[in-house]
């Protein structure tokens, strides 16, 4: 049914539109949710994926003697380049420091990047880990090299916010009829109507909101550009200046070198004897073997929607040079800091992060069920069994592509442990990952129908998956019962999750194996169908 006083132009327009839009970013926008579920979690996989990682703090860091340490480690590490330094937590205990190092003149920048144990008060640059750090990346493509990826990403986003309005326009006179007339009875193309309406209603100010607040950070150049030209004079220093006021702190490349003792950890205590509802997130220090050094300190609570800012502070005096801590922040501070607040869900704790999880999921389902659609609305007297096989190809592969992911996820998690912690550790298990997807990928086409292809990659995830908790106990030791016995709930919960998956997975397939299956008609059927029993492998 059209909306009330929508022509039957516009609504054919909205309809085509929001079928054509969705049908082209579908598998895109699958990878996209899916891979992001899963990165919301990656500080709480950080222990999982670096058993060097599962010991507690028992002492306070003091930072002076960790960056003497690396500079007697390392003498090329550069003191008067900026150095970003992550402070350790109760997720990811190992302090990770970024920076540069000493070239020639005329030589380019070279960048430089080291773990430090506060444990075991050791350096290691070996054994990156990365599975968290690749499905964060894939959620934006950022594998595609030259920021192409992201820009894809952006574009995606962009248009995934056209296909939600449009799809809101198209089934807003039946959405709540449909809702709650919701039946796995009917046809097939009015089972994955109501799925995709229900659906999408369910998860509709998620998906909104990811589709804007993604669109704003893969296309933010964009947005900035004209800005920059037309009212900055093209003048781009200002700009960040403008966002990140810290930026615009008077720094002298030629101040005199430095003759005192930096006490960034005193300075530190005293900022949290001050706020003691916000931690530290990271620190930056600017010139910080000059007179002039100075350090900002972001900090954040991941409880409150607000709560959070950075302070800028000079080491030599302790004079506080910019402080944007809560209710401090301009107008536009607060909303690039909400804007990110709320796609990462880092103002909720663990429960937020779980429902954004299961609304990714939904998500994921709509863009499914809309494929599925599209086919089935496709499946007429109207179409030549020509277009029909075709029809049906491109449904495969977008479900191969789509449903492979799981497995390839499973896989990844697998190899993390699996692969030796050398320099090319994170090579190895990014390319085991994507050569395992492209390959499950391919196999799952050698299937005839979408409901054998679900099948496997249920199949074959499921038993990745299980594999997972055994790959951990069998490698480190640290079986989930153990884990849960000394407090590491995330080294737990993760093994739980993945064994928990692993077991549904394979239920469900064990359910599929023996029901009945519409399977295409050959040829000279016309695109009727034919029933057979679903895995007659």
């Amino acid at each position: 049914m059209k909306l009330q006083g929508l022509s039957n132009r516009l609504y054919n327009i909205f309809f085509h539109t929001h079928t054509v839009s969705g049908i082209v970013l579908s598998f895109g926008l699958y990878v996209i949710f899916f891979a992001g579920a899963f990165s919301l979690f990656k500080s709480e996989f950080y222990q999982w994926e670096n058993p060097v990682a599962r010991q507690k703090l028992t002492e306070p860091v003091d930072y002076n003697q960790v960056l003497s340490a690396l500079k007697k480690n390392n003498p090329r590490f550069d003191f008067t380049e900026d150095i970003t330094v992550r402070i350790p937590s109760e997720k990811e205990p190992h302090m990770m420091i970024y920076g540069h190092l000493t070239v020639p003149k005329g030589k380019p920048e070279e960048h430089y990047s080291t773990a430090y144990s506060p444990q075991t008060k050791t350096f290691s640059e070996e054994g990156t880990s990365t599975t968290g750090e690749t499905l964060y990346r894939l959620h934006f493509f950022d594998q595609v090299p030259f920021y192409i990826g992201r820009y894809i990403t952006g574009f995606v986003a962009l248009f995934f916010l056209f296909a939600t309005i449009t799809g809101v326009l198209v089934h807003w006179r039946n959405i709540f009829s449909k809702f709650y007339g919701f039946s796995v009875k009917g046809t097939w193309k009015q089972i994955w109507t109501n799925a995709h309406t229900v659906f999408g209603m369910i998860g509709l100010p998620f998906q909104l909101m990811y589709a804007v607040t993604g669109a704003f950070y893969m296309l933010s150049i964009l947005i900035l550009l004209p800005v920059v030209m037309v009212f900055y004079g093209g003048d781009q220093k200002k700009v960040f200046e403008m966002i990140r006021p810290s930026e615009g702190i008077a720094i002298n490349a030629n101040a005199p070198a430095r003759t005192f003792t930096p006490g960034i950890s005193a300075i530190l205590e005293d900022i949290q004897r001050k706020h003691p509802d916000l931690h530290f997130r990271f620190l930056q220090l600017k010139n910080y073997d000059r007179e002039d050094a100075l350090l900002t300190l972001a900090m954040s609570n991941d409880r409150s929607f607000t709560s959070d800012g950075y302070i800028s502070v000079r080491l030599k005096t302790g004079q506080t040079e910019l402080d944007l801590l809560p209710g401090k922040k301009n107008y536009t501070q607060s909303v690039l800091f909400g804007i990110a607040k709320l796609h990462f869900a880092t103002f909720g704790g663990f429960l937020l992060k779980s429902i954004y999880f299961l609304l990714a999921l939904f998500t994921c389902f709509v863009i499914i069920s809309g494929i599925l659609l599209w086919k089935e609305a496709r499946n007429k007297k109207n179409y030549t069994t020509e277009q029909k096989r075709f029809h049906h190809r491109v449904t495969m592969v977008y479900l191969a592509i789509c449903f492979s992911l799981f497995p390839a996820v499973a896989i990844l998690f697998n190899s993390e442990l699996l692969m030796p912690a050398l320099k090319n550790h994170v090579f190895l298990v990014n390319t085991t990952f994507f050569v395992s997807w492209l390959v499950l990928a391919v196999v799952s086409l050698l299937f005839r129908t979408e409901a054998r292809l679900t099948w496997f990659n249920l199949l074959a995830g499921g038993a990745f998956s299980i594999l997972i908790p055994f790959v951990n106990g069998i490698t480190t030791g640290d079986w989930f019962w153990k884990m849960l016995a000394e407090g590491n709930l995330y080294v737990a919960f993760t093994d739980l999750f993945w064994l928990v998956t692993g077991i549904t997975s394979l239920a469900l397939a064990g359910m599929m194996h023996n029901r009945p299956a519409q399977i295409p008609a050959q040829a000279g059927e016309q695109g009727g169908f034919v029933k057979k029993k679903a895995l007659q492998l």
